[in-house]
């Protein structure tokens, strides 16, 4: 379960259908996001993000298709503990500058188990068979 609370003037996040992966976000007000640049809208939803869960943010697939609009970090990510407002920074990627107004589902979230990290400094790392080899080393 994913309790949420709303700003004035935000819309309810919303499930299309039933069994959907995300939750889908809207805009509480309108932005306009010109091409090539980069500008942060606030859903105006607060969430509280189950423990031993992270809160990933995506565009909607139609807000990249339609729109050409991407999110500037990728995903958004939402920590457990974190209840203030989703906001949503956006880059558009495409030839036209973007209107979006206030009350469109823009993006979605999806809650997802994570694990525990601890983390520990050590002298050495063990080995592995990929060892050192990074980006292109794939076959």
């Amino acid at each position: 379960m994913i309790y949420y609370q709303l700003d004035d003037g935000a819309a309810h996040p919303r499930q299309a259908y039933k069994h959907d992966a995300g939750i889908d976000l809207a805009l509480k007000h309108d932005l306009t996001v010109p091409v090539g640049a980069h500008r942060v809208g606030d859903t105006g939803v607060h969430v509280a993000v189950p423990r031993g869960h992270v809160g990933m943010v995506f565009v909607r697939s139609s807000t990249g298709i339609k729109r050409h609009l991407v999110l500037s970090n990728g995903t958004g990510i939402i920590d457990s503990g974190y209840r203030g407002p989703i906001k949503i920074s956006l880059h558009n990627t495409g030839n036209e500058t973007q209107h979006i107004t206030a009350g469109d589902y823009i993006a979605q979230l999806v809650a997802v188990p994570i694990a525990t990290n601890n983390i520990a400094e050590v002298r050495e790392l063990a080995t592995s068979e990929r060892g050192t080899n990074g980006i292109g080393s794939s076959k």
